[in-house]
């Protein structure tokens, strides 16, 4: 009985294994090759419009612009004093400016606010205000949070991220993260490290995540599945055409074999048949016999 019932199980998986194969021509192949290659650009596409350019002092702003807007960048990151020199230009061309307020975070407060109304005048559609490294490591998180607010309340409609420019503990990462919740921050800005998408947990209420220094494709690749909402890279290009080339290595020849043509199968049968014939036995030919052979054999 066990023996039956084990010879009955073997039959059932090989069953369900001939059941799951799908049989399609070579034409449905390529369709289905040319759908999967299409879903993998728009995949790249989405992960490299998060990201956001950045124009340095020693950056080309023509460079950066034209990348900008081919890619379709979220938007370029730069200081006050570039956005005054370029901030027209790039709003002409539709490419959002991120414009950095506070400088390293130790300037006062009442000047961050002087460069959020600034920087909006210049056409800023987002503000980076940076926190004071002295103000998180001392715990003052109700200055912080004042902070924000007036920033905030500069700005305008303009979009507020916060920012820290350093990897600090994981509890102080929470707690500026709820901080920037609270005060109705649209991204908490931090720089990458092993672990930094966790801290999309801590974000509620429409806040997002935003990872800078990311200049690596596998990195880029994990922080795009993780869910990070943005990140900034100067390598979007290089990313970018790094990854397409994955595109062309989708292929499925396996499916795609075709098969004989038919003129091709009737002369391979008719090759077969007359081999066959070949080696049948013949019979030796007949004698003849009747009219003026017969007669001359009589006499």
């Amino acid at each position: 009985m066990e023996h039956k019932t084990e010879t009955l199980q073997a039959l059932t998986k090989a069953n369900e294994n001939e059941e799951k194969r799908v049989s399609i021509t070579a034409r449905e192949a390529l369709e289905y090759r040319e759908y999967k290659r299409q879903r993998k650009r728009a995949e790249i596409l989405s992960a490299i419009s998060k990201c956001e350019g950045v124009l340095s002092d020693s950056e080309d702003e023509k460079k950066v612009r034209e990348e900008a807007m081919r890619l379709r960048q979220a938007a370029v990151c730069m200081s006050p004093k570039r956005l005054e020199l370029f901030g027209e230009i790039f709003a002409q061309s539709s490419v959002a400016v991120d414009c950095i307020i506070g400088g390293n975070g130790d300037t006062v407060t009442k000047v961050k606010a002087c460069e959020a109304r600034l920087a909006v005048k210049m056409k800023a559609r987002e503000l980076t205000l940076v926190l004071s490294h002295y103000c998180v490591v001392s715990s003052r998180y109700e200055e912080l949070r004042k902070e924000m607010k007036r920033v905030a309340r500069a700005g305008g409609k303009a979009a507020l991220k916060v920012r820290v420019d350093k990897a600090y503990s994981p509890s102080v990462l929470t707690r500026l993260a709820r901080l920037c919740t609270e005060v109705g921050a649209a991204y908490f800005c931090v720089p990458y490290f092993d672990g930094c998408e966790r801290l999309r947990l801590d974000l509620k209420g429409g806040c997002k995540l935003q990872v800078y220094g990311v200049n690596s494709l596998e990195i880029l690749k994990r922080l795009h599945a993780a869910g990070v909402e943005r990140v900034v890279t100067t390598k979007a290009e290089t990313m970018h055409a790094e990854w397409m080339k994955e595109v062309e290595k989708i292929n499925f020849p396996e499916l795609m074999v075709q098969p004989k043509p038919m003129e091709e199968k009737k002369t391979e049968t008719e090759s077969v048949g007359t081999r066959a014939l070949r080696l049948l036995p013949q019979e030796p030919p007949k004698m003849l016999t009747g009219g003026r052979d017969s007669g001359s054999a009589e006499c």
